[in-house]
């Protein structure tokens, strides 16, 4: 064998095994004969009796994934279910993934339900490393019915008025994203070590009610404190997530988005409050949206207690006040009796002698001294920003 042949298969030797074990990123348009031919990893778990064993041999799929950078859900659909075009499936699963097309390190991707049949890993989730191997390792669980907000959310008075600004950064860029260091001043708040904090822009102010309501904001990313220097209220933070661009001079606060389902809690008072905003910027809102009220902790209200959308009146009376009578008496035989019947007047009959109609429910999720967030768990039409609610003692 010649010197050159010789050189080709100790070149040959080197470069294999770095290709075995390449990640290879995968688009929409790849034919599956591309994805089933594309390098895989394999999953190993612990058995509990300190061997190891493969994943993918006993069919165990983790109830959860960790997306890394570069993952998709089309990759991720892939790996453990041997087709990519199961991602829409997967999605499903994940409610707080707002656009298919955006994930995010650090995310938590449910992969199944706890269905007959699946070997689910309890508690678990995978991460994969940037040799393309996979780790299982403990994660955060979230309940089913769990809330998430990704793009907009609600900040409370108190987190507004607590709120610091990024006023620098080491980074010589102006544009500023995920792993960057920031420099963040707080004047009204010290911030520990390792707390999470939200980068927002303010996007809606609260209206319709007599009390500051706090403030609907934009989220731009995540940054979690690494150090706090007292004497300059200044800490220094590294950005875990960025949904968009982050610029010096945004401001930073603690804004709670992810509520948990509660179970109902009776109502010991009666009380009225006025649905001010919802995290997600709109006019109306229906079935299954956040909203926040104006009436929170130092009013009485609890977690799980019910506000009620009440209705005392004609709708359709009250819609045509003032218009033509060509359209309020309709000149109609209705019983056939060769006389014209006019519908009702809306002043033969006052509100107070008509019925109360409940419209709509909301369930509080989260409390705050003056203010609340609810769920809407049932809206026979439509909900309008500055609509009052009640709540009723007993219920």
């Amino acid at each position: 064998m010649t010197p050159r042949h010789v050189s080709f298969w100790v070149l040959a030797a080197l470069v294999t095994p770095s290709l075995a074990s390449a990640q290879v990123t995968v688009s929409d348009q790849e034919s599956d004969a591309r994805v089933s031919a594309r390098p895989r990893t394999t999953i190993t778990l612990d058995n509990g009796r300190g061997g190891r064993s493969n994943g993918t041999s006993l069919n165990v799929v983790p109830e959860f994934h960790t997306v890394n950078r570069g993952d998709t859900l089309w990759d991720i659909s892939g790996y453990y279910f041997n087709s990519p075009w199961q991602w829409p499936q997967v999605w499903s699963l994940n409610p707080q993934i707002t656009n298919p097309h955006w994930i995010f390190p650090n995310d938590q991707v449910r992969l199944l339900r706890n269905a007959p049949g699946n070997a689910v890993v309890p508690a678990a989730t995978t991460t994969l490393r940037s040799n393309g191997a996979r780790t299982i390792r403990n994660g955060p669980r979230y309940p089913r019915g769990t809330l998430f907000l990704r793009e907009d959310a609600w900040a409370a008075p108190e987190a507004v008025e607590e709120s610091g600004s990024i006023v620098g950064s080491p980074e010589d860029q102006m544009l500023l994203s995920e792993g960057d260091q920031v420099y963040i001043e707080f004047h009204r708040r010290a911030p520990n070590v390792g707390e999470s904090y939200t980068v927002y822009s303010e996007a809606q102010a609260t209206r319709g009610s007599d009390r500051n309501a706090g403030r609907v904001v934009r989220v731009l990313g995540t940054a979690i404190v690494d150090a706090w220097d007292a004497q300059r209220h200044l800490a220094t933070a590294r950005i875990t997530e960025s949904i968009e661009p982050i610029e010096r001079g945004e401001r930073v606060a603690v804004v709670q988005r992810q509520f948990q389902p509660v179970p109902p809690t009776p109502n010991d008072r009666d009380l009225v409050a006025h649905v001010v905003a919802t995290p997600t910027p709109r006019q109306i809102v229906g079935n299954n949206y956040v909203v926040i009220i104006d009436r929170g902790e130092n009013d009485g209200v609890q977690l799980g207690n019910r506000f009620f959308l009440t209705q005392r009146d004609d709708p359709w009376q009250r819609g045509i006040t003032g218009q033509g009578t060509a359209i309020r008496r309709q000149e109609i035989d209705r019983d056939g009796d060769g006389t014209i019947d006019h519908p009702p007047d809306a002043d033969t009959m006052t509100r107070e002698a008509l019925p109360v109609e409940i419209m709509g429910e909301l369930s509080v999720v989260a409390v705050h001294p003056h203010t609340a967030v609810c769920l809407v768990t049932l809206a026979h039409r439509e909900i309008e920003m500055g609509e009052s609610v009640v709540m009723r003692r007993g219920y």
